[in-house]
């Protein structure tokens, strides 16, 4: 039950997120046509079969209120084929375009050398600030280790490049 109310928070967070650049967007946009919904991309990186289906799940549920209100592009990318050269580039260009990027891995896991190179890669193809990352774990972070070098490189990420950065921790994916 935990696990479950934790995931809402961490999903009322990047709903709350994009409901105000939602409203930033309409802003902007009054006086334009009003059958006009704002575009949100999103982009999720995964570490295996597992984590994409995690991170698929997190992101139904965050969108799942403003659905209505404005539309969802979406792009999954596995860890592995970062590392092929094109598809890698590819997937940086998207990933700098995306309104919020979702990193989704295991705890124990540390991100190779491939997957940070392209994560540097993205970052710096990112031109405005406007953009979120979403670390997305399979278990808290109780101890100091891999998963906290992990996340200290990726929040030095976000800040180098002014970008939010959330981290959300999902348990169980029984509860729909």
């Amino acid at each position: 039950m935990a696990g479950s109310r934790r995931e809402y928070l961490a999903a009322d967070k990047l709903e709350l997120y994009i409901t105000v650049k939602l409203s930033s967007a309409r802003d902007a946009d009054r006086g334009s046509d009003l059958n006009d919904r704002p575009q949100f991309n999103v982009t999720i990186i995964y570490e295996d079969g597992a984590a994409g289906k995690r991170a698929k799940h997190f992101y139904d549920r965050v969108i799942r209120e403003l659905v209505d209100e404005c539309d969802f592009s979406l792009e999954l990318w596995n860890f592995q084929v970062l590392a092929i050269p094109e598809i890698g580039n590819s997937a940086a260009k998207a990933a700098a375009q995306a309104d919020f990027v979702i990193l989704s891995m295991h705890r124990k896991a540390q991100l190779s050398a491939q997957t940070r190179d392209w994560i540097e890669r993205w970052s710096g193809l990112i031109i405005d600030n406007k953009s979120a990352l979403v670390a997305l774990l399979d278990e808290p972070a109780i101890k100091r280790g891999t998963v906290a070098s992990t996340l200290d490189y990726l929040r030095k990420v976000a800040d180098r490049k002014g970008i939010s950065f959330y981290t959300h921790t999902i348990f169980d994916l029984s509860t729909n």
